[in-house]
């Protein structure tokens, strides 16, 4: 069955998204956002060591892609640490939105509404988790997204047999979460064999065999992880603690929760009523009107209501969210089924809602993340030697604001601030809070200390600040 005017609607709605991201991306790449967390570290790492720093073994093509950007702008002679940081964050907050965008036009103009998954992926998951610097998963969904598309509706031609191939390969190594994903998208090649002939079968069965191959891969470093920290932390970021707390909550999370079960009301609604749009109409004025509440209530109290480590414990949804609406489509299409049956105006119109909320939850992190990186770099500025944490937080938090208090006590603070040293000039260190897990540099030791030419350390004693 066709469904044309749905099929339109979502057109209209995914590039709306799209644009939507685009703004928030971009906001977040002016402002180097993406140094949140590990990213000054990594940074600091392959300004110094002038090529990739691939740290996780199992995310080797998306850190490649994350720090792309960097890497060309260091052996093009870029020395300035923030210049470095901004073109940072253009590789982290620039591929999801390019990637999402190439699922478009991987898909056949007869089948451009199965775009519906990357949009879901885009909007629902994405902004849940955007806002801890490195965060593999965000740019290991959209591989799968394009991956899966190329399969599935490009290898009847050779061009789009290789395509599926090197996209596939790319998934190998994306992320450990990947793997039940890969299997779906080994099935998904399996199912195209007899579809194709010649030189395309032989790419499909190629592509099989390398997603079953990087799904072993991927569980492998699951199950035997380069320590017993790290499994536990996998199981974390995939099993809890994305939706956080009162106190502490993850309003992007809330709200993609809040619509996705709107979305599933309409359409419950819809297949029972005979005037299914009438009967939607409550159900979307009301979840309108809650996600407005709801960001409003993060506009209000920014400082108290973000909590960064919620992003951080989301950064397991976009992969597990992209499994699961992949097996739901290969599910649709072997009942020979579309997305555009479910693309109904009342559930775009929750959909762009929610689109248009997030992107102003993200704009009003960057505005803090912005105010807090003007006030650290103020204080490395004017201050010397080691600044303690507890001076850091009495200049930088005095009205104990959780945004700030939560990255202040994060270990990343360490070399944030040197990155924010001013044209390079490092004459003080904000130390980290005592008792942090790790702390990469140890001011006593200098052989710890990154040594690099965007910094300058002759203006640095390692006296403490009282």
């Amino acid at each position: 069955m066709v469904f044309p005017a749905n099929r339109n609607a979502l057109t209209t709605v995914f590039w709306l998204a799209i644009a939507l991201a685009a703004i928030g991306a971009a906001c977040a790449i002016l402002t180097a956002r993406d140094l949140v967390y590990d990213g000054s570290y990594y940074l600091l790492g392959l300004a110094g060591q002038r090529t990739f720093q691939l740290y996780e073994p199992a995310r080797l093509s998306v850190q490649l892609l994350q720090q792309s950007f960097a890497v060309a702008g260091v052996r093009m002679g870029i020395q300035n640490l923030w210049t470095l940081g901004v073109l940072f964050s253009l590789g982290v907050s620039g591929w999801p939105v390019i990637l999402t965008a190439l699922c478009w036009v991987a898909l056949p103009r007869g089948n451009k509404d199965w775009i519906a998954g990357p949009l879901l992926n885009l909007v629902f998951a994405i902004p849940a988790t955007s806002f801890i610097g490195i965060g593999e998963g965000i740019i290991a969904s959209c591989l799968l997204w394009l991956a899966f598309f190329l399969i599935l509706f490009r290898t009847d031609k050779l061009v789009g047999a290789l395509a599926s191939v090197a996209a596939t390969a790319a998934c190998t190594y994306s992320h450990e979460a990947a793997f039940v994903c890969l299997l779906l998208i080994a099935l998904a090649a399996l199912m195209r064999i007899t579809d194709t002939k010649s030189l395309c079968r032989i790419g499909v069965l190629v592509a099989a065999l390398i997603a079953l191959a990087g799904s072993a891969n991927m569980l492998r470093w699951i199950l035997v992880p380069r320590s017993a920290v790290e499994r536990g932390d996998f199981l974390v970021s995939i099993l809890g603690g994305f939706l956080g707390t009162a106190s502490a909550p993850n309003i992007p999370a809330l709200a993609s929760v809040i619509a996705a079960i709107a979305i599933v009301a309409v359409l419950v609604r819809e297949r029972s009523s005979q005037t299914p749009a009438k009967t939607s109409r409550p159900v979307v004025f009301i979840v309108i009107a809650l996600l407005a509440v709801l960001f409003g209530f993060l506009f209000a109290d920014a400082s108290q209501l973000i909590a960064p480590s919620r992003f951080f414990a989301a950064r397991g949804l976009p992969v597990v969210l992209t499994t699961l609406l992949i097996a739901l489509f290969l599910w649709l299409r072997r009942r020979g089924q579309t997305p555009a049956r479910f693309a109904t105006p009342p559930v775009l119109a929750i959909v762009l809602a929610l689109a248009i909320g997030q992107t102003a939850a993200q704009l009003i992190i960057t505005a803090q993340w912005s105010a807090y990186t003007t006030a650290l770099g103020t204080v490395v500025h004017t201050q010397s030697g080691v600044v303690s944490h507890a001076t850091a937080m009495r200049l930088l938090n005095p009205e104990g604001a959780r945004f700030r208090r939560e990255l202040l006590e994060s270990w990343s603070v360490e070399p944030l601030s040197l990155v924010l040293a001013p044209s390079g000039r490092v004459q003080a260190l904000v130390e980290a809070a005592p008792g942090a897990r790790w702390v990469p540099y140890d001011p006593a030791n200098p052989a710890t200390l990154p040594h690099l030419p965007g910094l300058d350390w002759s203006h640095f004693t390692p006296r403490p600040v009282k």
